[in-house]
C-alpha cells in the first residue's frame, strides 16, 4: 500500500484501514508478550535444571538448601515503635 493509493481513498475507507491496522498491533502485540512470556519461562526452567545439576554434582539436593524457618518479623514495617511509645506514655 502506498501513501498515494491512501490518498486516493475516501473516509470511509481510510477509517477502516485504520481500524484493521488497529487490530493488527494489538495481534501483533499479543504474539510478542506471549513470546516473551515463553523465553521467560524457558530460561527459568534452563536455570533450575542447572542449579539441581550443580547442586547433584556436589552430593546434594535443592532441599538440602532451602531455608529451615521463615524469617519472622516482629512489630510494623518501617521501624516505627508507635505502639510501643504509646505503652509506655499510658
Amino acid at each position: 500500500m502506498t501513501l498515494e493509493f491512501l490518498d486516493k481513498m475516501n473516509d470511509d475507507e481510510l477509517m477502516q484501514v485504520r481500524t484493521r491496522a488497529d487490530e493488527l498491533l494489538r495481534k501483533h502485540d499479543a504474539e510478542r508478550k506471549a513470546k516473551a512470556v515463553a523465553d521467560a519461562k524457558a530460561i527459568t526452567e534452563k536455570a533450575q535444571a542447572d542449579a539441581r545439576a550443580l547442586l547433584a554434582s556436589v552430593g546434594l539436593s535443592p532441599k538440602a538448601v532451602r531455608p529451615k524457618h521463615k524469617r519472622v518479623r516482629s512489630g510494623k514495617h518501617g521501624g516505627g515503635d508507635g505502639a510501643k511509645a504509646a505503652k509506655r506514655a499510658g
